[in-house]
C-alpha cells in the first residue's frame, strides 16, 4: 500500500463522493483504473461536464484547453483552481511521478513531475506544461518507463514514434511492451509519411495506407526501412539495429519472416509481407489452401473446394442447442475424403465471453469433443481445435480461458489421451495456451483484425492454421461459403477415419430472417456488426461515447447514450429488419452504389448560405461517407416537437446484410436522435402537441422548403461542437441559418 495513494484516494472521495456523475474510488492505497477513473470525472466536475464518463474523450480535451492549460506561474488561484492542480497531483503519485506535495500549489515539484512524464514518453516538448494530451496520459494505467519484462527496444521504438506523431496518435505507453497503443502508432507514423492529412488518418490500414505501402529492397534506405524494421520486430524477428537501411540482414530477416507466414521467400517487402507484418489478416485477398465452414461438404462443394486449390477444410464436432445444424452431418466425411481432401475438427458450442471458461467447463467441453470425435471415428493423434471466439484481455485469459483449457487437457488425459488439443481464437489467446503447454497447434482467427488480441502481437509460433477472410465460391449444387485459411503445415488434418458413420435424422433448418437474433446468432452478429461499424465509424459523434459502441459489447436492439450538453442530448441505436418499414412521417432519400439522389448540398435549403466553403466541404464529405458506406440504402429524417424539447431523428437503412448460411437477409436500421432542450422555460411546460415558441423558426423553415433531411443531417454533422453554443436559441440559428448568429464555434 502507498500511503500517497491512500491520502488521494480519500481526497477524492471527501471531495466529490455524493457529486452527480463521480465514481467512488477504492481507498487500498493502489493504483488502478478505477482511481484513474475516479480522478477523471472529478477533472469533468470541475470543469463543468454534466455528463461525466471514465474516459478523458474530445469533450474533456476542449474544455480543459478552454478552461486554461496549466503551467508554472500560470494557474489560477481560485479554489476551482486549487482542486484542478490537487487532481494533477494525485495523478502525478498514482502514476508514479513525485510533484513536490499534495497541496493544489503548481510549484516546481509539480513542473518536474509534468516533465518526467514528457521525458519518459519520448515527447519532444519537455517544457512541464500540462497540455490537454499530457493531462490525458496522466489519467490512465498506460506505463512510461519499462516495466516487467519489457524490452528496451521496444520501449526505443515506442518513445520514437511518440516523439514524431504524437499529435496524431495521442501518448501512447513506453513500457517495452508491443500492444494495441504501439500498433496504432505505428501505423499513424505510416498514414503520416504517405501524405494522409491527420484528419483522415485512423491509425488502422485502410485501402488507402495500403495502395501507399512502398516496395523495398536491399538498398533501400530511410523511415518507412525503420518502420518494417520495427515491424518485423515485434514479431519476433530482429534485422537488427534500427537505422533505416534495407541491408544483408535486414533482406535475410524479411526472408525469414515470408517462409514463416507462408510468403514466396524473395527478400522484398512488397505489399503483401508489409500487410503480413502490420494486421492479422496480412493480404485479405490471399489465397490459402485451409477453410473452415459450417455448411455441409456435399460431393458438389468437395469438388468446388478442391477445384479451387483448397486442400483441408475445418468442420465442427457437434451443434448448440437452438442453433445451425453446423456439424458433420452423415457420410460427410466420406465426401470429403472422396475428393482427395482432409478434416480438422473443431469444438465450439457457445464461446462468445467470458463466462463460459472455466476449469469445469474446460473439463465438460473435453467430455464432449472426445465423444464426438470417437463417434466420427477419428483416429489416435487428431487435433482438436477448441474455439475461443472472443477479443479475451489478458486478465481473461489468466484467469478463465487456462484454467479453461487445463481442464480439456485433465479431461482428456483421463480419457486415455486419444486426442491432441489445439486452440482456436485471437493471437494472444493462442499465444498464451499454447506457451502454457496446452495446445500443440493453433487456429488463429485472423480475420478479426478489431480484436485487441490481434492487435499488438505475433502470429503464435505453433501456427496451423490463419483465418483471414470470409468469401463465397462454386455455383449451383457447389456453391459454398467459408473462411479462407492460410495453412503452414503443422497440422494436415486426417485423410481418413477408423469407424463407419452413423446415420441420424437430418436437423430442423434455420429460422426465417425476423426471427434471427443478431445479439445471439454468430453469423448474423458478425455480418451486422461488420456494417454497423463501417458506416457507424463515419459519424464524428460516436466517437465521444463511454458506451462500448465499436466493441464486442455492442448490442443491437438497445439505444445508447452518445453525448449531450446543457441544451441538448444524442442517443443512437442500430436495429434490424427484414423489410423497409413505413414512414409516412419521415423525409427520404434513397443512394444507389452509394450516390444520393440529390446533391447533400442541395437540400440543406437556405442555411447553406450562412456555412462556411469548409464547412460545406465537410459537411458534404460526412454525407458521403454515409452513402459510400451505405452503398444501396436510405436516408430518413424527422422532427417531432414534444412538450418542451425537440426530438430530431436520422435514419440510415442499410443495404440488405447476408446473415444465415442461407443467405437470409436483413436491414440494418440506424437511428440517431437529438433531443434539442428549451432554455427558456416558463412556470408551465409547452403542451405536448406544441412546439416552443424557441423551435418555431426551424420547424417553420423545413415545413416550407422540405430541407428537414439535410438539416437533421447538419444537426448529427455539427452535435460534436453543440456544447460550444451558449443558448437553444443560437442552435437553432445555425440549424437554419439566421443571420442573427452567435461567433461560429462549430467548425
Amino acid at each position: 500500500m502507498d500511503e500517497m495513494i491512500l491520502q488521494v484516494q480519500k481526497y477524492l472521495n471527501t471531495t466529490y463522493g455524493g457529486r452527480t456523475g463521480y465514481s467512488q474510488a477504492p481507498e487500498n492505497g493502489k493504483t488502478g483504473w478505477s482511481t484513474m477513473y475516479s480522478l477523471t470525472r472529478a477533472l469533468q466536475i470541475e470543469l463543468g461536464i454534466s455528463n461525466t464518463s471514465d474516459s478523458f474523450g474530445p469533450l474533456t480535451s476542449s474544455t480543459y484547453k478552454s478552461w486554461g492549460e496549466m503551467e508554472l506561474g500560470n494557474v489560477p488561484t481560485t479554489n476551482k483552481g486549487e482542486r484542478i492542480v490537487l487532481i494533477l497531483q494525485g495523478a502525478c503519485w498514482c502514476k508514479g511521478y513525485n510533484p513536490g506535495g499534495f497541496d493544489g500549489v503548481f510549484g516546481e515539484g509539480t513542473r518536474q513531475a509534468v516533465i518526467g512524464l514528457q521525458t519518459d514518453a519520448g515527447l519532444p516538448i519537455r517544457n512541464g506544461r500540462v497540455y490537454d494530451y499530457i493531462f490525458k496520459a496522466f489519467l490512465t494505467m498506460d506505463a512510461y518507463k519499462l516495466t516487467l519484462g519489457g524490452d528496451p527496444r521496444i520501449q526505443q521504438m515506442q518513445r520514437d514514434l511518440n516523439y514524431h506523431y504524437y499529435t496524431t496518435s495521442g501518448v501512447q505507453p513506453t513500457d517495452g511492451h508491443y500492444q494495441r497503443g504501439t500498433n496504432r502508432a505505428l501505423i499513424f507514423g505510416i498514414q503520416t509519411e504517405q501524405g494522409i492529412p491527420s484528419e483522415q488518418q485512423t491509425g488502422s490500414v485502410g485501402p488507402t495506407t495500403r495502395d501507399r505501402l512502398p516496395t523495398l529492397g536491399y538498398g533501400s534506405t530511410g523511415v518507412f526501412v525503420k518502420f518494417l524494421q520495427y515491424a518485423l520486430y515485434v514479431n519476433n524477428f530482429d534485422a537488427g539495429v534500427f537505422d533505416g537501411i534495407y541491408g544483408i540482414g535486414v533482406r535475410d530477416t524479411v526472408k525469414e519472416f515470408q517462409t514463416f507466414v507462408g510468403l514466396g521467400s524473395d527478400g522484398y517487402a512488397g505489399k503483401q509481407t508489409w500487410l503480413s507484418v502490420l494486421v492479422s489478416t496480412g493480404d485479405p485477398t490471399r489465397k490459402g489452401t485451409a477453410c473452415d465452414c459450417i455448411t455441409e461438404i456435399t460431393p458438389a462443394r468437395a469438388q468446388t473446394l478442391k477445384n479451387a486449390g483448397y486442400q483441408s477444410v475445418g468442420r465442427y464436432l457437434t451443434n448448440v442447442s437452438g442453433g445451425h445444424n453446423k456439424k458433420i452431418q452423415p457420410n460427410e466425411l466420406q465426401n470429403i475424403f472422396d475428393a482427395g481432401l482432409t478434416i480438422f475438427p473443431i469444438f465450439q458450442e457457445v464461446s462468445l465471453d467470458e463466462s463460459y471458461f472455466s476449469k469445469t467447463k474446460g473439463i465438460e467441453a473435453a467430455a464432449k469433443a472426445y465423444k464426438a470425435a470417437k463417434s466420427y471415428g477419428f483416429k489416435k493423434d487428431t487435433i482438436i481445435y477448441f474455439a475461443v471466439d472472443f477479443d479475451a484481455l489478458g486478465h481473461q485469459i489468466t484467469n478463465s480461458i487456462i484454467p479453461h483449457f487445463e481442464g480439456i487437457n485433465e479431461e482428456m488425459n483421463r480419457l486415455g489421451g486419444l486426442y491432441q488439443i489445439g486452440v482456436y481464437g485471437p493471437r494472444s489467446v493462442c499465444s498464451s495456451v499454447s506457451e502454457a503447454g496446452y495446445a500443440i497447434t493453433s487456429f488463429v482467427s485472423g480475420m478479426s483484425n478489431g480484436f485487441s488480441g490481434n492487435l499488438g502481437y505475433p502470429l503464435p509460433a505453433n501456427w496451423a492454421f490463419d483465418q483471414i477472410s470470409t468469401i463465397s465460391i462454386g455455383s449451383g449444387e457447389g456453391f459454398i461459403e467459408i473462411d479462407n485459411n492460410i495453412k503452414s503445415g503443422r497440422d494436415n488434418g486426417q485423410s481418413s477415419v477408423d469407424y463407419t458413420e452413423p446415420t441420424e435424422p437430418t436437423e430442423p433448418v434455420d429460422p426465417p430472417p425476423s426471427s434471427i437474433d443478431p445479439n445471439e446468432d454468430p453469423i448474423a452478429r458478425r455480418a451486422l456488426y461488420n456494417k454497423w461499424e463501417e458506416i457507424g465509424c463515419k459519424i464524428p459523434v460516436l466517437h465521444q461515447s463511454s458506451s462500448s459502441l465499436f466493441t464486442t459489447e455492442f448490442k443491437f436492439n438497445k439505444s445508447y447514450f452518445v453525448t449531450g450538453g446543457p441544451f441538448y442530448e444524442v442517443y443512437v441505436e442500430a436495429a434490424t429488419t427484414a423489410i423497409m418499414p413505413g414512414l409516412s412521417e419521415y423525409s427520404l432519400i434513397n443512394f444507389t452504389n452509394g450516390q444520393p439522389e440529390i446533391k447533400a448540398e442541395s437540400f440543406l435549403g437556405d442555411t447553406v448560405t450562412s456555412l462556411t466553403v469548409e464547412q460545406i466541404e465537410d459537411y458534404e464529405n460526412f454525407m458521403k461517407d454515409i452513402t459510400l458506406s451505405v452503398g444501396n440504402g436510405t436516408l430518413a429524417a424527422s422532427m417531432t416537437p414534444v412538450g418542451n424539447e425537440l426530438k430530431i431523428d436520422l435514419k440510415i437503412f442499410s443495404e440488405e446484410v447476408e446473415v444465415s448460411i442461407r443467405k437470409d437477409k436483413l436491414l440494418l436500421e440506424i437511428t440517431l436522435t437529438l433531443f434539442l432542450k428549451n432554455d427558456k422555460l416558463t412556470s408551465e411546460p409547452a403542451p405536448i402537441d406544441e412546439p416552443a415558441p424557441v423551435f418555431v423558426p426551424l420547424l417553420q423553415q423545413v415545413a416550407v422548403g422540405g430541407a428537414v433531411l439535410g438539416i437533421a443531417a447538419l444537426a448529427i454533422w455539427a452535435s460534436p461542437a453543440l456544447f460550444t453554443w451558449t443558448s437553444t436559441a443560437a442552435i437553432v440559428g445555425f440549424l437554419i441559418g439566421s443571420d442573427d448568429d452567435p461567433e461560429d464555434t462549430s467548425s
